[in-house]
């Protein structure tokens, strides 16, 4: 009977790392809540295990959809190249990847465009008269948002790990308090 239960324990604590085989989403450019001020051309997904060919991503704007000139994927890397400048505003990055498990998943984030263009920029007369120049909002760069992301989403990966072993260690602890109680 010993064996029976020792062999349950081994097997369930085997279950979470298992688990935690499935692909992540682990940093991205632009990163997401990111304001863009220059002009986008490509936007880059690097996911937590290699990505397989036939996984896509899109691109959809506040009232249409933008195509993508070309999507490479290598190793664990998915690269689309934007066609055409995008106008000020929200976009939503939905992407569909299969994973190296071979188990589809997807997700989607948001950032955000404000390019000045030329018809914001003052005429050469007004710039001779001296003004402050504006105060820009104080946005995070962009590697530190995809670290914070990263960091979230490994702490988020720990804690399932972490909260399956505790669940199978009680688990077998009652299984061998109620195997007890029989003999």
């Amino acid at each position: 009977m010993k064996k029976l239960v020792v062999l349950l324990a081994m097997l369930v604590l085997a279950l979470p790392f298992s688990v935690e085989a499935h692909t992540t989403l682990t940093s991205s450019t632009p990163a997401e809540g990111e304001m863009i001020t220059e002009p986008l051309e490509e936007i880059q997904l690097v996911f937590g295990t290699a990505v397989e060919q036939g996984s896509k991503m899109e691109l959809q704007g506040e009232s249409a959809s933008y195509e993508f000139e070309s999507i490479e994927i290598t190793d664990n890397t998915m690269k689309g190249t934007i066609s055409e400048e995008l106008p000020n505003g929200a976009y939503t990055v939905k992407w569909n990847i299969i994973g190296e498990d071979g188990h589809p998943i997807e997700g989607e984030y948001s950032f955000g465009v404000n390019v000045e263009t030329a018809e914001e920029v003052p005429p050469a007369e007004e710039e001779s008269v001296a003004e402050e120049p504006p105060v820009e909002e104080n946005q995070p760069a962009a590697d530190e948002t995809a670290q914070t992301t990263t960091s979230s989403e490994s702490g988020s990966n720990l804690f399932v790990t972490v909260l399956i072993a505790a669940a199978a260690v009680l688990l077998i602890v009652g299984l061998y308090g109620l195997l007890k109680k029989k003999s």
